[in-house]
């Protein structure tokens, strides 16, 4: 694992190299980013099927993992070199325009997943578990939240860091800037300046009653457009002598706040991440099916089986369409009124996106 230290030396010296292949984004309509194995950012054009650009990313050792786009569209934050740094890409360009390499000599650092960017563009969240390195044993730290300025360039160091909790793997921000969720087995919310937890809600000590422990794997930080996340996650229900298990949708609205759960099956498919229409009427989930909730009788509305799993879906601004990706080497166009593919477009050499987020952007 030391070996990591000299290719990181490595990555900042090619920063500057990163190539754009196609042609560079055009600003002012939507856009679809995912990742693929080994260092690609790719942005695909939804209006033509087609890719728009393909981004190489310096230092990226061959994983990439979360994507989270700056609020104005322009660059895109990809989690990558084993979970150990957070590189800006301009969409524009190709070019790194900031990287945080988390760990340091004498410390690893990994991050599961969890960061964000602020609603201003100005800083960067990053959830942190850093390990000393000795010469004869490994000494797990208390996990720390680091905030970054986001002009630091390309050694980027932490201008605050405060003290977290364990079990995170998302950072969500509130559209104030003031405040922000990590979500893990818990929901928590922390002042971002002052580091202060504001509150904790119940999610694995939900008190929902006669439901079991529930269990929920929440990687994909999609909150647009509606400004609302929503998960699956499942649970056993009691009923006389009989245990059942059911599927429900949590959702948090990150403006106001309010956070919900309601079942609407009894599980039938595993569904991996999901996605909540404009009109917050109905939710979108993909894994081995695409499923359709209606949100407002708590209900599954549709399913249709797919090809293959797909681990990431989002949804068009206006509503109108469905895009599935993750795990393998295609993106699938959806149309929600249908749930009938439309198109399907597979990535050049067939790389792997595996957890990578599916980001939609307005450029602007």
């Amino acid at each position: 694992m030391a070996a990591s230290r000299p290719l990181q030396t490595v990555a900042r010296s090619l920063a500057a190299l990163a190539l754009a292949v196609v042609a560079p984004v055009a600003l002012g309509r939507e856009l679809l980013l995912t990742g693929a194995k080994p260092d690609r950012l790719i942005v695909i054009d939804p209006a033509t099927r087609s890719i728009q650009s393909t981004f190489h990313i310096p230092g990226a050792n061959g994983s990439l993992f979360t994507i989270v786009p700056s609020p104005d569209g322009r660059i895109a934050y990809v989690l990558v070199n084993r979970m150990e740094s957070i590189v800006g890409i301009d969409l524009k360009s190709g070019k790194s325009v900031f990287r945080a390499d988390l760990s340091r000599p004498g410390e690893r650092v990994k991050d599961f997943g969890g960061f964000a960017v602020t609603p201003d563009g100005k800083e960067l969240l990053a959830y942190e578990l850093p390990v000393l390195l000795k010469p004869n044993e490994y000494q797990v730290q208390e996990p720390r939240f680091s905030v970054f300025n986001t002009k630091a360039g390309l050694q980027a160091q932490p201008v605050r860091s405060f003290a977290a909790p364990r079990r995170v793997h998302m950072l969500l921000m509130r559209p104030s800037g003031r405040s922000f969720y990590a979500l893990g087995f818990e929901l928590y919310e922390y002042d971002l300046h002052s580091g202060k937890l504001l509150g904790q809600r119940g999610i694995q000590h939900w008190t929902l009653a006669a439901h079991s422990q529930p269990d929920m794997l929440a990687f994909w930080p999609v909150s647009e457009p509606t400004g609302v996340f929503v998960t699956p996650l499942y649970s056993e229900v009691t009923t006389g002598d009989n245990k059942v298990p059911r599927t429900g949708l949590m959702s948090l609205d990150l403006n106001s706040g309010a956070l919900d759960f309601q079942d609407f099956e009894d599980s039938a498919a595993l569904i991996f991440s999901t996605v909540l229409s404009p009109d917050r009427k109905r939710a979108f989930g993909v894994y081995s099916t695409l499923s359709e909730v209606d949100v407002e009788h708590h209900t599954l509305a549709r399913r249709k089986p797919l090809d293959h799993t797909y681990y990431s879906v989002n949804i068009s601004a206006d509503g109108r369409e469905l895009y599935i990706g993750g795990t393998m080497c295609d993106v699938g166009f959806y149309d929600t009124a249908t749930l009938e593919r439309t198109a399907n477009l597979k990535l050049p050499d067939c790389p792997d996106q595996s957890l990578a987020s599916l980001r939609v952007i307005q450029t602007r």
